[in-house]
């Protein structure tokens, strides 16, 4: 299978794929006219998560994660394209530094595919063709920097040389001793993950290697998921999850409950539940901080205290994530 049949960038091909069992779903998802055909923030959805809507016990939950609404077109006062302040706390075109002696590298634009919640969907990515030399050179002049987060986009969308040329600029700094990567592919594009295991495999031998999996849904952890997380835990990563709290996904005790005992199933750990970040067109997702905070509440009565993720939000200028 070529890397073209893997991903849907048109939403056409992508209902043609899910099939009719699947048109009465989409119509309770997106009813008459609420399908966004051209959004702003392009559409793309991976193959392998098609999959995964095709045999969900909760379809419309995934697919609200993926398809276009008119409701992102809606501008909502408080909610600004760059939420959490990404911009100001830019250092050099991929380094973004907010908390003290660490550092987010920006790796890359590309993501395995687009979620209609995306924090940074009006960021003004550029994929750097010399991300590599660029993070070295940054680094080069601050040797108090201890921790290297790898974020995006995706940064294991990197091809497998972009990626270890990457990689090897940050290890040549003594000073970084933790490398923590930030993804979705374990379910969005498993198949590009593992194209990278031979590097990652190695790297706990190298750095405390810390891997942070963005999953928002039960349904959206599988077997191939866990082969991903088997391996890394294997290897001698440490494997903690993110999710984001969205009205009509995940806003159930039930569902957050689910997926807590599932990650955990896999290997990983919940860490963070985050509220969501204010970016435009994405008000649709957004639920109270009363109701985020009854759900944690009614969770923490279900679940062991390891299970059970911190409640937090991201706020602009802070040095730290902010309990809610």
């Amino acid at each position: 299978m070529d890397d073209a049949t893997k991903v849907f960038t048109q939403i056409s091909a992508f209902l043609e794929y899910l099939g009719p069992e699947c048109a009465a779903t989409i119509a309770n998802v997106t009813p008459q006219g609420e399908l966004d055909h051209s959004p702003k923030f392009p559409f793309l959805c991976s193959r392998h998560y098609a999959d995964l809507i095709r045999k969900a016990t909760e379809p419309e939950a995934l697919l609200r994660e993926i398809l276009p609404h008119i409701a992102e077109r809606e501008n909502v006062a408080g909610f600004v394209d760059d939420p959490v302040g990404d911009l100001p706390a830019g250092k050099a075109d991929c380094v973004i530094q907010k908390y003290d002696r660490r550092a987010l590298i920006v790796s890359t634009a590309t993501c395995g595919a687009r979620c209609r919640f995306c924090f940074r969907k009006n960021y003004p990515f550029q994929n750097i063709p010399d991300v590599a030399r660029q993070v070295g050179d940054w680094l080069d002049t601050h040797s108090d920097i201890w921790e290297v987060i790898l974020s995006g986009g995706d940064p294991l969308m990197l091809g497998p040389g972009e990626f270890r040329d990457l990689v090897e600029a940050i290890a040549m700094h003594g000073s970084v001793t933790t490398l923590r990567i930030h993804t979705r592919l374990p379910v969005m594009r498993p198949d590009v993950a593992m194209q990278h295991f031979e590097l990652l495999r190695e790297l706990p031998a190298r750095f405390e290697c810390v891997l942070v999996s963005h999953v928002d849904h039960p349904d959206e952890l599988d077997e191939e998921s866990q082969m991903v997380f088997g391996q890394l835990k294997y290897s001698g990563w440490t494997l903690l999850n993110q999710s984001v709290l969205l009205k009509g996904i995940n806003d159930s005790a039930e569902t957050l409950e689910k997926l807590s005992r599932k990650l955990f199933t896999q290997g990983v750990l919940p860490y963070y539940l985050h509220q969501l970040d204010h970016a435009n067109g994405v008000a649709h997702f957004e639920v109270s901080d009363e109701n985020a905070r009854a759900l944690i509440e009614e969770i923490r009565k279900r679940l062991p205290g390891y299970l059970v993720p911190k409640l937090v939000r991201e706020i602009a200028g802070e040095k730290s994530k902010t309990p809610v």
